[in-house]
């Protein structure tokens, strides 16, 4: 997801800053908006998509690049749970509208 976001944006971040300077709406839309950002509602579904791909990053990809691999576990329920999130993430991507 990180590559995916840098390649539709130029941007060199990574992690919770990349997901705070494209998908994170602030004074002005998200640069990777997955609506028109104007209401209440829709700043509410960008917010969340947000913070869900943020929380991803969280629990599966920093830990284990900061502990070794034999002391995390993984069970086969959080792996199907990840196989179901990530596919509706990379969907709202997919339909975003994308300010380079």
């Amino acid at each position: 997801m990180a590559d995916r976001l840098r390649a539709l944006t130029g941007q060199g971040l990574d992690g919770a800053r990349l997901v705070d300077a494209v998908l994170m709406p602030g004074q002005k839309t998200a640069r990777v908006a997955i609506n028109a950002n104007a209401t209440g509602p829709e700043l509410d579904e960008q917010k969340g998509l947000a913070n869900l791909v943020k929380g991803l990053f969280s629990m599966y990809r920093n830990p284990g690049a900061h502990e070794p691999r034999l002391h995390r576990t993984v069970t086969d329920e959080e792996l199907l749970e990840l196989l179901t999130t990530l596919p509706m993430v990379h969907r709202r991507i997919n339909s975003a509208h994308v300010t380079p």
